[in-house]
């Protein structure tokens, strides 16, 4: 992969990987929860220590308990609420106020009107005379008036006020809601694709811990046939055939083998506490080795158009694209007119000059923005901007992913060259090892040979575990990059070697959560460990690593 981290050397002195796993593991993330036990929460898997703990069980197990998927699930949930609130926009708006002022007077209003009903209320003057209607020829008797007394303002006052408020023509109103229910499928794809990569690594985590486990296997019969071979060594001794000095050297040769071993145990235990972690276990569990992973039937051509069609990261990228064109949208639809239904009811405790405790409203209210500053023309430019931006991503997307395709190709092809060729390697080494054990018992070659032979076999062994785990990898990659993107951006594509290989993923797990780190480290911690296995036992013999 152009510009990631240097390939991994696969001789490196088991101390150092030991070291560098326990650091990684010195500082848990801030988000990890403590995972419930094995069969809380409706959770199935090995219900005693030491079960069985297949790889689906394992996988289940991550889907249940990850707190990074957890968290993934909420966001989800709350993108599902953005679409709520963008219909909230269409609804209509009731409120109710209720009130009570105290003033510090109340005011009412006397008022007198003639009564025209009654005719002996008017009073005629014909004489004008000036003591009869001020002089007038006619008035009312202001003895037969109709008094009101209106009160304007109690000095304590209650009220209620309800409102109506039901947008009628609200173009933009769409348009956010559109974008919603987007917002809704970037949510989804993101949470789809961190629950397919947390599979990843656990199964990462898996290969990586059944590789070590293979490790415990090889190195406890590189013991056994060390000790064999001190046991003839010694007998050849006794007999005079051989000197004193092959003993000690096969002594040394044990005493090395042995703590191959007790290294390739540590490494096991390691690798299964990280599993535990990433799937939230915390008790013993046992591996047992699923199916292999298939060789993908199609071709690359093929692989890489079901990519263009599936791959998550290019369907938000045109996602994004869609909302682009929305927003420009929008800012088209500044221009139209908005229109609403606005009414009211009211409740008074002074009937005023309506002569009602009660009055209503009801109105429409048309709103067209002629000018605001050029808002609009810079949204419109801004969203054209930004089809552009969309556009361009997606063809990156592109060229990225057959990129990404045709490397895990290659990748895959080179594990397996180096994977036929390690298993050559341990069947000559084996026949190499069985020739130099009788001719030194023959007295035909030195026990300095057998010596050589047997770390030989000791590290071809290894390193075809470490191609077998390396090509398993890179299968299960391949497979899942059909559909699947590192949220991180990183890639294993170009990385060399299954710990290397299990790294790269390990170096993004910013997206995918710190559980998915501690797998892929699970992974990369067993072609680590052979590596440096096989590298303390061939400079014990002298003979340069596989």
């Amino acid at each position: 992969m152009p510009g990631g981290r240097p390939e991994m050397k696969r001789l490196i002195p088991i101390s150092m990987w030991l070291f560098a796993f326990s650091s990684v593991r010195a500082e848990p993330p801030a988000l990890q929860l403590p995972a419930p036990r094995l069969g809380e929460a409706g959770e199935s898997g090995p219900a005693d220590g030491g079960a069985v703990l297949t790889l689906d069980d394992a996988r289940r197990m991550a889907r249940g308990r990850s707190p990074t998927l957890q968290a993934a699930r909420e966001k989800l949930e709350q993108a599902a609420l953005i679409v709520d609130k963008a219909w909230v926009m269409l609804k209509p708006q009731v409120n109710a106020v209720g009130t009570y002022t105290h003033y510090n007077v109340g005011m009412a209003l006397q008022m007198a009107f003639p009564n025209f009903a009654d005719p002996t209320s008017i009073i005629f003057n014909p004489g004008l005379d000036p003591n009869i209607c001020a002089g007038n020829f006619a008035c009312f008797d202001p003895n037969k008036l109709v008094r009101y007394d209106t009160v304007i303002q109690k000095q304590d006052s209650f009220g209620f006020v309800a409102t109506l408020s039901q947008p009628l023509v609200l173009p933009r109103a769409f348009t956010q809601i559109g974008n919603a229910y987007r917002a809704v499928d970037l949510a989804r794809l993101n949470t789809d694709n961190l629950e397919d990569f947390i599979e990843y690594a656990v199964a990462a985590a898996y290969y990586g811990s059944l590789t070590a486990q293979k490790y415990v296997e090889i190195a406890k019969k590189s013991v056994d046939t060390r000790r064999a071979h001190l046991d003839v060594t010694r007998a050849m001794a006794e007999v005079g055939t051989t000197p004193q000095i092959n003993v000690l050297r096969a002594e040394i040769d044990l005493n090395r083998a042995e703590q191959d071993q007790k290294r390739a145990e540590n490494g096991l235990s390691l690798a299964l506490e990280a599993l535990k972690l990433l799937i939230g276990c915390d008790r013993d569990i046992a591996l047992t080795p699923p199916p292999p992973v298939e060789h993908p039937q199609d071709s690359l051509e093929r692989l890489t158009e079901q990519a263009l069609m599936l791959r998550r990261d290019l369907q938000l990228a045109r996602l994004n694209l869609e909302m682009a064109r929305t927003q420009e949208k929008d800012a088209w639809f500044r221009f139209l007119p908005n229109l609403m239904l606005s009414g009211m009811f009211r409740v008074a405790d002074v009937k005023g000059f309506s002569d009602s405790y009660t009055s209503w409203s009801i109105g429409l209210t048309l709103s067209l923005p002629l000018y605001d500053g050029g808002m609009r023309y810079a949204a419109i430019r801004e969203a054209e901007s930004k089809i552009r931006e969309s556009a361009i991503q997606i063809g990156e997307k592109e060229r990225a992913i057959r990129s990404e395709l045709r490397q895990l190709w290659l990748k895959l092809e080179m594990a397996e060259a180096n994977l036929a060729k390690a298993r050559r390697a341990v069947d000559l080494a084996r026949e190499q090892t069985q020739l130099a054990e009788a001719s030194f018992q023959a007295g035909a070659s030195t026990n300095l040979e057998v010596i050589d032979a047997h770390t030989l076999l000791f590290s071809t062994e290894i390193a075809a575990a470490t191609e077998e785990l390396n090509q398993q990898l890179s299968l299960l990659r391949l497979q899942k990059a059909v559909r699947m993107f590192d949220p991180s951006g990183a890639s294993a594509a170009g990385s060399g070697g299954a710990g290397s290989s299990a790294g790269a993923d390990n170096a993004g797990m910013g997206g995918g959560g710190a559980e998915a780190g501690a797998g892929a480290g699970a992974a990369g911690m067993g072609a680590a460990g052979a590596g440096g296995m096989s590298g303390m036992s061939s400079a014990a013999g002298g003979m340069p690593g596989m």
